[in-house]
């Protein structure tokens, strides 16, 4: 093989030397062109970053200005116009511009836009409130707020600031619901009630919580609630206690019916047994009937003892209605003023016996989930031992009836007495 020439080799490599250095340039440009893109692109992000930037910040001060006109709108103190004052006929539609320059932190001015028309609901308006700007780039920006105003007076928000009291609301002749019905109202804040006819005993009720405030004695010995006056109340000794009151009522039935339970009472006393709150309360009971009679022109309806005539009483003629059973009424002084009790009520038979046998007696009290809860544990809904009372209790009832039948559901009697309450019934005792 023959060598090449050394003025060929030289040749060749000064053409080698050549080519590098052109793909060496080319190289450079390519690299040159990626970078310049790369920098364009950067500076596009930028860009964007701070429109984005400046577009939310003028996005949040926009809902902000919205957000202050309604809050003017609320802001009335009186319905009709009335010179100098914010008054709810003025909320009319209308507009006008924010000028950048009158609050830091805008860069822009804004056009506030108020509509305000009639609502669906009385005494209402609908305001829808519009904001709007141009942003960095020229394009139209724009928060909507739409809220729906009412045209209460402002004055009745004062109530809002009254201290609550926590005593009960009235109810039935603008007393306690757990007032008796025939205690006499007073007017001076308090009813007097006279447990037992034909004893001088008389128990002071505050009309707004119904709470047992005084035991009286009384000059006067006439069971009506009529006679029952200030002035023919004697001493007084102040106390703080919860009356638990309620009826007794008895049936031979088979089967009982609790619509229908008027047989003739037989002698029993009450008994609450305390578990937690203080001493044994003193019970009183009292088998009583009910009357019609005419007094003034107006016919009204009376408990009177059961043995009474309307001779004794001093009154006109009545007309017995049937019905028969025995009130009892305990007043409850918890340890604690205010305090709470726990306990369970029974009834005492006197000369008749408790039990399932024939010739005996058993006790049913009137009880029904009243709230719901799948279970009778309210104090309202008569439990078989009352947890945790703090207030006075009325009509925690009972039913006896003989001792070889089951205590009666609700069903029968609102089937064939049409008693509209609920009298289901649960066992009680033995």
């Amino acid at each position: 093989m023959r060598a090449m020439p050394v003025s060929a080799s030289r040749s060749l490599s000064r053409f080698g030397s050549r080519a590098q250095r052109g793909t060496t340039l080319l190289e450079g440009l390519v690299a040159f062109l990626v970078l310049s893109l790369g920098m364009l692109c950067v500076l596009r992000v930028q860009s964007q970053l701070r429109l984005s930037s400046d577009l939310a910040r003028q996005r949040s001060e926009a809902v902000r200005i919205a957000q202050e006109e309604v809050e003017k709108m609320r802001t009335f103190s009186v319905i009709a116009l009335r010179a100098g004052a914010n008054a709810y006929a003025s909320l009319t539609s209308g507009s006008l511009s924010v000028d950048a320059g009158t609050q830091s932190g805008r860069n822009t001015g804004y056009m506030l836009t108020r509509e305000v028309n009639a609502a669906d609901a009385p005494a209402a308006k609908n305001a829808n409130v519009r904001v709007a700007w141009d942003d960095r780039s020229g394009a139209r920006q724009q928060v909507v707020l739409s809220t729906m105003i009412t045209g209460h007076d402002p004055a009745y928000s004062g109530a809002l600031k009254l201290i609550p009291q926590a005593k009960a609301v009235r109810s039935v002749q603008a007393r306690s619901a757990w007032i008796p019905i025939d205690a006499k109202d007073l007017g001076d804040g308090s009813s007097a009630y006279k447990p037992v006819a034909g004893t001088n005993e008389v128990l002071l009720l505050d009309n707004l919580t119904g709470d047992v405030t005084a035991r009286c004695t009384s000059v006067d010995l006439n069971p009506l609630a009529a006679s029952l006056s200030a002035a023919a109340l004697g001493p007084c000794v102040a106390l703080q206690g919860y009356l638990l009151s309620g009826t007794v009522r008895f049936t031979a039935a088979t089967p009982p019916d609790p619509g229908a339970a008027n047989d003739v009472p037989l002698a029993l006393s009450m008994a609450v047994a305390m578990q937690v709150g203080g001493p044994a309360p003193g019970c009183r009971s009292e088998a009583r009937k009910t009357v019609r009679r005419s007094s003034a022109g107006v016919s009204r309806t009376e408990a009177v003892p059961i043995d009474a005539t309307a001779a004794m009483l001093g009154v006109g003629e009545w007309v017995e209605t049937g019905e028969r059973y025995v009130a009892y009424h305990c007043v409850v002084t918890p340890a604690v003023a205010g305090g709470t009790w726990t306990g369970r009520s029974a009834i005492v038979a006197l000369g008749w016996t408790l039990g399932f046998r024939p010739g005996e007696r058993r006790v049913c009290r009137f009880s029904a989930d009243l709230d719901a809860s799948g279970a009778i544990d309210n104090n309202l809904e008569h439990p078989d031992t009352y947890v945790g009372v703090g207030t006075s209790l009325t009509n925690q009832n009972f039913l006896v009836i003989n001792g070889t039948q089951a205590c009666p559901a609700q069903a029968a009697s609102v089937a064939t007495n049409r008693v509209f309450a609920d009298l289901a019934t649960e066992p009680h005792q033995p």
